[in-house]
């Protein structure tokens, strides 16, 4: 390929991409002016950088612009083949019509992002190869996904239809610190991976709490960890993280190196880079105590009353505690509710759950043991892969009347689909304490916005899963309608609160918006100021984006079978 003319087709792309009315801002330079990234860069003078044959990569005939978003990523798919098939059959590209292809698109935790088919998969295999995939998206204004987990239920969060999915499966390294105080870690593992490594060393770290959840999805977009109450979020428990920007330069941000972008990688999303290893804070962890507790209608009351007093007092008291509160319905049972509880320390029935102590249990899996042993217990029962699955959340003041009110509205709603078939549709109370608040403020905090002069807080969150995409509306409908109620309700009381975690956040919720308006402001000009083409904005649509609020605005408000409706 002669490469005086790349820069020239590269150009014409991102015109087409205008004339289209697709994703403008991705090809026009920001007013903001970036000491990041030149306003003459070059992408094909950066791709020589990392030793790209410029001259073996593909273009259309002369003169010919690529308006179609397809044909603009057969190019880049054919680049990507050409410079990684190495005829090793290592799959590190996945082509459609393959049954590999088959196989990865089928893994997918939600049905909603395994239906999306992407042109190609590329699997890097060191950090280099993923600043090669940026810049060749650039090159041929092909958009990209990026899948380290792919346990989100938000379709497009990890996949694409039609671009090229990046899957960071290979980034499997755990390494410890030889003075034990940090651990790094590849996006490609699950958490459960990761505690089973650092638990040869007799530490942890604040992840996710769930078995098969990947690291990176749950890390950028807040992460609520066991441990919150004593050390905050996963974000807020990262050291560093080893960044691909834009212009495929690879930086290591700390609060020390790039502050300002540092605060935005914890909880904005995947809106400023390719994470390719984070630096965790470790700590010393052997057994701890922790499982499962079911509780029947008659307990409620006394349940409600436990949650109250946990959030309010009881993790100010005694910080190595937390908990999880499920409600639902359970099939000849009845309503029912589970309480996760988890002790940081090998103490059963800690003097901070005395209150659910005296609460009479009809099964009880509560014991000692490993952390990689509590993931994989809570993750018993959760829904199996490939089904349809939708996630909403809100966050509210702690209030133990409020607490009934909500509960009952739940339970009011989710009878308008008892007749429809449902893998599960559950409501879970997760307290988020003053403690952990106050935790949430070190190395200059994070973006999420939550202010610990209002709180405690608790995440409300409604996880639906079913097997009938027909009936997706429904579920929406029902979430909706059960949390527009609640939120009147806090109103009356002065008990709303604006923000909703990325993480258990619809297509028809904003979470980046929830941050409030002077984060949102700050987290625009951290993206402007390292990626002025708007690179992560518009060739990685995917996800929560900056220029966007809610993905869709349009809720569905469908005819439920009984009851149920506004």
């Amino acid at each position: 390929m002669k490469l005086h003319r790349l820069p020239a087709y590269a150009a014409a792309a991102a015109a087409a991409l205008q004339l289209a009315g697709a994703g403008a801002s991705a090809t026009t330079t920001t007013t903001t002016t970036s000491t990041f990234e030149a306003h003459d860069f070059n992408v094909s003078a950066a791709l020589e950088k990392l030793g790209v044959d410029i001259s073996r990569l593909p273009e259309p005939e002369a003169g010919f612009i690529v308006r179609e978003e397809g044909a603009r990523c057969e190019y880049a798919c054919k680049a990507l083949t050409l410079l990684f098939n190495n005829n090793n059959n290592d799959n590190q590209i996945l082509s459609r019509n393959t049954s590999a292809y088959a196989e990865f698109t089928a893994a997918y935790w939600a049905a909603q992002q395994g239906a999306l088919q992407p042109l190609c998969v590329f699997k890097p295999k060191r950090t280099g190869d993923v600043s090669t995939l940026v810049l060749l998206s650039r090159l041929y204004q092909c958009p990209f996904a990026v899948k380290s987990g792919g346990h989100a239920a938000l379709a497009g969060a990890s996949s694409i239809d039609g671009g090229i999915t990046v899957s960071l499966e290979h980034f499997q390294q755990v390494v410890v610190s030889g003075d034990r105080k940090t651990v790094e870690v590849g996006p490609g593992l699950r958490w459960v991976d990761v505690y089973m490594a650092v638990e040869k060393h007799g530490l942890s770290v604040a992840g996710g709490r769930m078995a098969p959840v990947g690291i990176s999805g749950l890390v950028l977009g807040g992460g609520i960890s066991h441990f919150a109450s004593k050390r905050g979020w996963a974000c807020d428990n990262v050291a560093a993280f080893e960044l691909v920007t834009a212009s495929g330069v690879v930086v290591n941000v700390s609060d020390s190196s790039y502050p300002d972008l540092y605060w935005a990688l914890r909880g904005g999303g995947n809106n400023f880079g390719v994470v390719t290893k984070f630096t965790l804070d470790a700590f010393p962890l052997g057994d701890m105590w922790g499982g499962m507790r079911v509780y029947l209608e008659d307990a409620f009351p006394a349940v409600l009353d436990a949650i109250a007093e946990f959030t309010v007092a009881g993790s100010v008291e005694d910080q190595d505690a937390a908990e999880i509160i499920t409600f639902a319905s359970a099939p000849g049972v009845g309503k029912t509710v589970f309480a996760n509880l988890h002790y940081s320390k090998p103490v059963a029935d800690a003097p901070v759950f005395a209150s659910w102590n005296n609460i009479t249990a009809i099964h009880d899996t509560t014991g000692l043991g490993r952390m990689s042993g509590m993931a994989n217990l809570l993750n018993q029962g959760a829904p199996a892969s490939g089904g349809y699955e939708t996630w909403w959340g809100i966050s509210l003041k702690m209030d133990r009347p409020f607490l009934q009110f909500i509960v009952d509205t739940f339970y009011t709603q989710e009878a308008a689909i008892a007749d429809v078939e449902k893998i599960l549709l559950i409501m879970a109370i997760q307290p988020i304490t003053e403690s952990a608040l106050d935790a949430m403020q070190k190395r200059g905090g994070n973006a999420l916005g939550l202010d610990p002069a209002n709180g405690p807080y608790f995440v409300l969150n409604f996880n639906a899963a079913w097997t009938k995409a027909e009936d997706e509306p429904k579920f929406h409908t029902v979430i909706a309608n059960t949390i527009k109620l609640i939120k009147v309700e806090a109103k009356k009381r002065n008990l709303d609160n604006d923000f909703v975690y990325l993480n258990y956040a619809s297509e028809f919720q904003d979470p980046i918006g929830s941050y409030g308006k002077k984060n949102k402001e700050r987290l625009i000009q951290v993206s402007t100021k390292y990626d002025p083409r708007q690179v992560f904005q518009y060739l990685q649509p995917g996800g929560f984006k900056l220029v966007k609020g809610a993905l869709n605005t349009e809720i569905p408000n469908v005819s439920l079978s009984r009851g149920g409706e506004l």
